[in-house]
């Protein structure tokens, strides 16, 4: 979903050092631009068309895979709470990525890095169509995910690169309006094949898209050398801070599945020892993983929080509604993805027009309105979701997914606003991780809360969403207002 706003892209922007209050801002400059010679040639049309239909395939992957879940679980004989793992491990394999993607860009050039990140998400597709176990599926989703986590910031850069400065915002258009598609398509797909008998499938249909993309890419994406000399990503870093994460969603996991005392106590410990170490690293060395002194600039540490919420409130919606369609109405197949489907068309909608009319209004007032609505749409639910007809419920969540898209979309590209230039790639990159990392939270506790097979606790799951939405609305008070007007 919002990936394509939450990738790290580094694009030469004109800064405004300073605001009123004295704070160091970014903007893009775009005076004086006007759509003469803002048109794409073919060219750089077909390589944006290429790149689009690579990250859209990574997006689609992972939006069908939430709708199978009970499926799996059927398939494999094994809890949610463990079948959730599937797309925990997905998650944090492209967060652990992430950061080497940059870096590998410079080092190797973007299109090896892209041709690398596309063959091991074809090929961990293609192991995950042979599964024979949950643990084998998990194993073959975190080569998958790895392989979509360089896939996807190395597809924006290079469609970026191939604009230039002054066209980037029409590609980043074209992007968004290509790849948003995908939560609208996947949950569709991905009942078509939740069954035991077409499971496979769910993987499968990413090989022949896989092939096209690849023949499509050797004729269009430019060769471009890397740099020897780039520096090196904080892999030390990496390394502790991604096991430190792993660590504590695992404690969490063994608290709903009420082990034994050790099994939660030792790797929580673990997980917080890592995560401490890591901060600690990250005050000292030059280019961490996560900059945490740019935790201290008020309006990027809200940043930060508010998209904690969408990572977390996203995907527990993803994968609890079609349990949710399942379990309270009876459907199956496609069916089950009616209401992810209509979250993803509100999200489509929503996302490519507050994007660009954050760059008039700023973040603030649309963050904040949108998670007002998506707050109250969820506590609609979580009151009357039961007694609902599913037409009714449609309506809802196209109304929760237009609200939820003016909180993604304006706060990813508030980035540029609140942080040196110079900071950009950091930031964004930290914002993609603490996405993936909250939405593996959501996801592990959704599998623990609706492990039984029951329909009492989506009221109550959805109340705590409904939460996380109404504390968005308050981080975003401290999101940028409106842009300062441009010199003249």
């Amino acid at each position: 979903m919002t990936t394509a706003q939450t990738s790290p892209i580094d694009i030469d922007i004109e800064t405004e050092r300073h605001d009123k209050a004295g704070h160091d801002t970014a903007r893009l400059d775009t005076a004086g631009l006007d759509d003469s010679g803002l048109a794409l040639d073919r060219q750089t049309l077909a390589v944006v068309c290429v790149l689009a239909l690579a990250a859209f395939m990574s997006v689609l992957d992972g939006t069908i895979v939430t709708v199978a879940v009970d499926t799996f679980a059927s398939v494999f004989d094994s809890p949610i709470s463990t079948v959730v793992w599937v797309s925990v491990g997905y998650l944090l394999a492209a967060g652990l990525a992430l950061p080497t993607a940059g870096w590998a860009i410079e080092r190797f050039g973007g299109r090896k890095v892209f041709f690398a990140g596309l063959g091991l998400f074809v090929l961990g597709s293609g192991l995950a169509s042979l599964a024979w176990s949950a643990p084998s599926l998990i194993m073959f989703r975190i080569l998958q995910g790895f392989g979509g986590g360089m896939l996807e910031p190395t597809s924006l850069t290079l469609a970026a690169k191939a604009a230039g400065q002054r066209r980037v915002g029409r590609v980043m258009g074209i992007l968004s309006l290509i790849i948003n598609v995908a939560p609208v398509l996947g949950p569709l797909t991905g009942g078509l094949f939740a069954t035991e008998a077409h499971w496979r499938w769910i993987f499968l249909i990413n090989l022949p898209i896989g092939v096209l993309v690849a023949i499509a890419a050797m004729f269009v994406l430019p060769v471009v050398g890397g740099d020897r000399d780039a520096a090196r990503s904080d892999l030390r870093g990496l390394f502790l801070l991604s096991p430190g994460f792993v660590a504590i969603l695992f404690a969490i996991d063994r608290v709903g599945a009420h082990g034994a005392l050790w099994t939660v106590a030792v790797p929580a410990v673990v997980g917080i020892t890592l995560i401490v170490s890591y901060v600690r690293r990250a005050l000292r060395v030059k280019t961490p993983v996560i900059n945490v002194r740019l935790l201290t600039r008020p309006e990027f540490a809200s940043s930060v929080g508010l998209m904690a919420v969408v990572g977390f409130v996203m995907y527990s919606q993803l994968i609890s509604l079609p349990l949710f369609l399942h379990r309270v109405h009876g459907y199956t197949g496609v069916r089950q993805g009616l209401l992810t489907t209509a979250l993803g068309a509100g999200l489509l909608v929503s996302m490519s027009y507050t994007s660009r009319r954050s760059d008039v209004t700023g973040p603030r007032q649309l963050v904040g309105a949108g998670a007002l609505v998506t707050g109250a749409g969820l506590v609609a639910f979580a009151l009357a979701g039961k007694s609902l007809p599913v037409p009714g419920l449609f309506a809802l969540f196209v109304v929760v997914g237009l609200g939820f898209g003016a909180v993604a979309a304006p706060t990813f590209s508030s980035v540029y606003r609140t942080v040196p230039v110079e900071a950009t790639s950091q930031a964004t990159t930290t914002m993609f991780i603490v996405v993936q990392v909250f939405a593996s939270i959501g996801i592990t506790v959704i599998g623990l809360v609706l492990s039984d097979d029951t329909t009492s606790a989506f009221g109550p799951l959805f109340a705590v969403l409904a939460a996380a939405a109404f504390l968005a609305a308050v981080l975003s008070r401290r999101l940028p207002g409106p842009p300062a007007p441009a010199e003249s």
